[in-house]
């Protein structure tokens, strides 16, 4: 379930960072980086990288421009990848890469992340009682 969280809160921060065109091409381009959909890579605890399970693979983070996201998560089961859950929640960008992700799940809390983009990745880092945590995702 953490997982999952820390994913939609990354996402959530992302869309949250703007992108912008020079001032002599028009209008800026408003909409933020963290806009789209994602897939996971790869996934790093406390600075060690963790195996990305297969079903993991298929999960994918959905950031729309009304600050909202909504996240799959997969399990194996029968020797398959079976849809397990849809988590869904809003994001805010609080500017200098930091994002708040708010989860729409009883009892959860919103999560700080700083979120980072390069060409078609997004790197979201949070940290908590448990420790680092750093995910990896790549636009699809």
């Amino acid at each position: 379930m953490k997982k999952i969280i820390l994913l939609f809160a990354v996402i959530i921060s992302i869309s949250m960072i703007s992108c912008q065109t020079d001032d002599d091409a028009g209008p800026a381009d408003t909409q933020d980086k963290f806009i789209g959909n994602w897939k996971i890579t790869q996934e790093f605890e406390d600075g060690v990288e963790v195996a990305v399970e297969v079903c993991d693979l298929q999960d994918v983070l959905t950031v729309t421009d009304d600050q909202k996201f909504s996240g799959t998560s997969h399990i194996m089961e029968n020797g398959a990848c079976k849809l397990e859950d849809t988590l869904t929640g809003t994001w805010e960008n609080l500017g200098d890469n930091k994002y708040k992700i708010t989860p729409e799940l009883d009892g959860a809390e919103a999560i700080e992340a700083t979120i980072t983009f390069s060409g078609n990745t997004m790197t979201i880092d949070t940290t908590d009682e448990e420790g680092d945590f750093k995910q990896i995702l790549t636009r699809i």
